[in-house]
């Protein structure tokens, strides 16, 4: 009996206590929780998203990283290898340069020993040139040597004949002047190979190998005169004799 007087009590007393909270407040509290709520769970939205936005910048940040890495790393090994190729062809350049300077040097050497038939070898604008006692030039259209040029190239032949390893080319070339109708030539390139295989002709003539003999014909490209005066004319019309560059070197066999 007691314990029900004791229950009555209770609900009366919280019935009370309850009419005691007025509805509007109860209302306020109830939407100020839901508003609480609602931030609660946004924010807590907000922060996954920020988190998966970090990661995933992360991820984009370390693939960059290896990618850069990467990118260095080949640069650094493409810069060794052009380092290593520009050291190789300076190496290379300077063996071509000693090699060149032995060349011209045992070349001289050659010409020095028949250098009282006037026979000797010059360096003209970074060309060699075996340079006669005679220079080998000619009449307007014409492929005739004079007897002192003849002279000369018997001793270029007796050279060339007591050292088989020597190669020379001729070069012909000839003035600016037109071929007049009926000429034997057709033009000046027809001409200047003409001139260069006369003298060629007459080396061999003289006991010089073919094989140690090229001719080339230069017509009117290389003037060593002004073509506009007789006397830068008579310069053009000319042969010229120089070591032969071909087959890598200036001496077979090198």
């Amino acid at each position: 009996m007691r314990l029900v007087v004791r229950l009555m009590i209770v609900f009366l007393a919280l019935g009370t206590l309850q009419s005691c909270v007025s509805k509007k407040k109860y209302d306020e509290l109830l939407a100020a929780k839901e508003a609480t709520d609602a931030a609660l769970a946004e924010a807590q939205a907000n922060l996954k998203t920020l988190e998966e936005e970090k990661n995933a910048l992360e991820a984009d940040l370390a693939a960059t990283k290896t990618e850069l890495n990467g990118k260095i790393a080949d640069l650094s090994s493409k810069v060794s290898s052009m380092e290593t190729q520009m050291g190789q062809i300076q190496q290379k350049l300077t063996m071509t340069e000693s090699e060149l300077k032995a060349l011209k040097d045992e070349i001289n050497g050659i010409f020095g020993a028949y250098a009282n038939s006037g026979l000797k070898l010059e360096d003209r604008d970074g060309r060699l040139y075996v340079v006669t006692s005679e220079p080998i030039g000619y009449s307007s259209g014409s492929v005739r040597l004079s007897k002192s040029e003849k002279d000369a190239l018997k001793a270029l032949a007796e050279t060339l004949k007591n050292n088989p390893n020597v190669q020379i080319l001729i070069e012909g070339h000839a003035d600016s002047q037109k071929m007049v109708e009926g000429a034997a030539y057709r033009d000046n390139w027809d001409l200047s190979v003409a001139r260069a295989n006369e003298v060629v002709r007459y080396l061999v003539k003289n006991g010089a190998s073919p094989s140690q003999l090229t001719i080339a014909g230069r017509g009117d490209t290389m003037p060593a005169g002004d073509n506009k005066t007789s006397e830068g004319r008579a310069s053009n019309r000319r042969s010229v004799v120089l070591p032969n560059p071909n087959l890598g070197g200036l001496m077979k066999g090198n």
